[in-house]
């Protein structure tokens, strides 16, 4: 039941007549039956058959307030035929009374109540007898079908008062809260809205049949909303769309969301359904904002990066003219410092790549030079590279004799450095890190293993993020290495991720997997 059905609040409905009573009469002699049909026509319908075979077929498709029958018939007679009734689960409680024209011996009658027969009418009967038993079991019948009838009227009451009760209480859930909520019918059309909705409105609850393409709704929205609420309803499928509504008080559409369950009974079939509309506007507005921050941010860090690429530059330059005219005449200290100098230039102008990289992946201009290269001479250079950086760790390069590949050297070598580099960084003790590559189902795979510290796992979704960093700052970086490298990989068509316990010892291993010609 929708919010806007109720139940009958009146008295019970009235009770149909009842039909009358079916009398079965069973007899193989036909002017036997013309005579019960005439001595009984009054107290119901009479039923004749001729057999007891005939009888069966009766009571397989009809249901009958009592059972005469006769004892003497060929084929089945009255007590066989009175057996296989008593056997069937619908037709066991029909009284049934025999009619006989022998003598009412005991071991006659003892038979006849040892197959359920209720009483004995012996041949040729009073018509005035027989009418005084038979209207006994008639009345019974009549008084136990009016009966079953008054229960189920009284159970259809019951269950009228419930749904009532029951519609009225989600009318009371319904409007006591703070967004949309609409009840519809199971074909879609909605018939009720809540308080909010008539607040937000100014429109009648019952005023909502034609809601999506009411003047309510955002012109622009009105039509998409309908084909999404339309798919929902012809398939049952879940309802969930953002649109706008116009709040009647200030004239000004907000964004809400919409989302709709189907109501199902215990088949399965939806009953209905229950529509409601949250306002999004004030996190609408926030996230449309926030997006206009991070534009304008990118836009920043592009124009800073790039401007930052010219003095750094600059200093890398007179650093090395420094060193080169002066190295030789230079005390340990001074020299020390030019070196150390010369280090914080190439981690800045590293740190300014990564945010020109980032850039580009973001506006789509990172672009690739790709060429047939082989990717082993550059791995075993990179390795010979950061091994010198780090004397404390051990780094194992395992590869093919030859690994031909296509694809851009400089950026997969920018993915190897960065994946080698975390893996030293995040193994303070030092350590084996193990860098492999091979060929498989006509692709190349890379992975890079180290003993370190681990990644948690619920950092794992996270690390390949925007500055996202398994372990904060600790360790230093911007935690742009993984995202650019990521962007990288994608764009040579393969794909890039990482597996770790988070326990310190056992690391982590990146795996990387891109076509050998892409």
């Amino acid at each position: 039941m929708t919010w806007s059905e109720g139940g009958n609040s009146g008295s019970l409905p009235v009770q149909p007549e009842l039909p009358r009573a079916r009398i079965l009469v069973v007899d193989d002699h036909a002017p036997n039956l013309l005579t019960l049909e005439a001595t009984l026509g009054d107290l119901g319908e009479v039923v004749k058959a001729h057999s007891g075979e005939e009888a069966l077929l009766h009571l397989l498709r009809e249901d009958f307030a009592l059972i005469l029958l006769d004892v003497q018939m060929p084929g089945l007679d009255g007590f066989e035929t009175a057996r296989l009734i008593k056997e069937r689960e619908r037709s066991r409680f029909i009284p049934i009374i025999f009619l006989t024209a022998r003598s009412r011996d005991a071991s006659h009658v003892f038979r006849g109540y040892a197959q359920g027969a209720v009483d004995y009418v012996l041949k040729p009967f009073a018509p005035e007898i027989l009418r005084s038993k038979v209207s006994v079991f008639v009345e019974l019948f009549l008084k136990e079908e009016q009966l079953k009838r008054q229960e189920a009227l009284l159970r259809q009451r019951e269950r009228q008062a419930m749904e009532r009760e029951s519609a009225y209480r989600y009318r009371l859930l319904g409007d006591a809260m703070p967004l949309c909520v609409f009840a519809a019918s199971p074909d879609g059309r909605l018939r009720y809205g809540n308080r909010t909705w008539t607040e937000l409105s100014g429109l009648a609850s019952e005023a909502v049949e034609d809601l999506w393409r009411s003047e309510v709704v955002h012109p622009e929205d009105r039509e998409g909303v309908h084909a999404a609420w339309c798919l929902s309803v012809g398939t049952g499928q879940p309802f969930e769309v953002q649109f706008r509504l116009r709040c009647q008080r200030t004239q000004a559409f907000r964004w809400h969301l919409g989302r709709a369950v189907p109501e199902r009974n215990e088949r399965g079939r939806i009953t209905g359904w229950i529509i409601t509309a949250t306002d999004i506007d004030n996190q609408k507005r926030a996230e449309e904002e926030l997006a206009r921050a991070s534009v304008a941010k990118d836009a920043f860090l592009a124009a800073a990066s790039h401007e930052l690429r010219t003095p750094l530059a600059a200093a890398k330059m007179q650093v090395q003219l420094a060193q080169r005219k002066f190295g030789a005449e230079l005390a340990d200290g001074p020299r020390r410092a030019l070196e150390g100098l010369d280090r914080q230039v190439d981690r800045m102008t590293k740190l300014v790549s990564d945010l020109l990289d980032v850039s580009r992946l973001l506006t789509g201009r990172l672009s690739l030079e790709v060429e047939e290269f082989d990717l082993v001479p550059l791995l075993r250079t990179t390795c010979e590279r950061l091994q010198a950086l780090s004397s404390e760790h051990r780094l194992r390069l395992e590869t093919p004799e030859t690994l031909p590949m296509r694809g851009d050297p400089g950026r997969i070598e920018q993915v190897v450095t960065n994946l080698v580099a975390n893996a030293i960084r995040y193994s303070p003790q030092g350590g084996a890190v193990e860098l492999r590559a091979w060929s498989e189902e006509g692709n190349v795979v890379l992975q890079v293993r180290d003993q370190g510290i681990g990644i948690p796992a619920e950092k794992l979704p996270v690390i390949f993020e925007r500055f996202g960093q398994a372990h904060g700052a600790r360790y230093g970086g911007l935690g742009l290495g993984l995202t650019i490298s990521q962007g990288i990989i994608e764009q040579h068509g393969g794909r890039i991720w990482a597996e770790s316990r988070g326990v310190e010892g056992e690391g982590s291993t990146f795996h990387v997997c891109m076509p050998l010609q892409s």
